[in-house]
């Protein structure tokens, strides 16, 4: 006959030890999970001029498909100095591909023209922190560059 005190006991070890190995493997196999993560596009002065803001995340664990896209659209003058964004991604590393669209000043005609610039930032997202991609020096201005596309 079985002694119940002793099975009871083998139970608890058994159950205690399932609960040791779940908490050491869960943060291994949680890190590769999406998560929320907070991304700043800071624009700082040059926000004013920003008529389109558009991103595209891609790891970069060697694959060439884009993870996400988000696109932001403002009136005139309307553009935050800090656009927000909270994509669901792992952590990681990756190259984030950003176009920004400006409206310059008039052209000899006198009506405003709009600008474009693409630019690459390699950032890396973990822990939850906020990861601030600074593009106040990459909005296209009139007379800034050869980089720089009209529209």
């Amino acid at each position: 006959m079985k002694d119940p005190v002793a099975s009871g006991r083998r139970s608890r070890a058994l159950l205690l030890a399932g609960a040791v190995v779940a908490a050491v493997a869960a943060p291994s196999v949680l890190r590769g999970l999406p998560e929320e993560q907070t991304i700043h596009y800071r624009l700082g002065d040059a926000a004013a001029s920003v008529r389109e803001l558009d991103a595209r995340w891609k790891e970069d664990r060697g694959s060439e498909d884009w993870t996400r896209e988000v696109s932001f659209r403002y009136a005139p003058k309307t553009a935050p100095r800090v656009v927000t964004h909270e994509p669901r991604l792992a952590d990681g590393n990756y190259t984030v591909q950003i176009e920004i669209v400006a409206e310059t000043a008039g052209n000899k005609s006198g009506a405003p023209s709009e600008l474009s610039r693409v630019v690459e930032r390699h950032v890396t997202l973990g822990g939850g922190s906020v990861t601030t991609i600074e593009l106040a020096a990459a909005v296209p201005r009139a007379g800034a560059g050869l980089e720089q596309a009209p529209r």
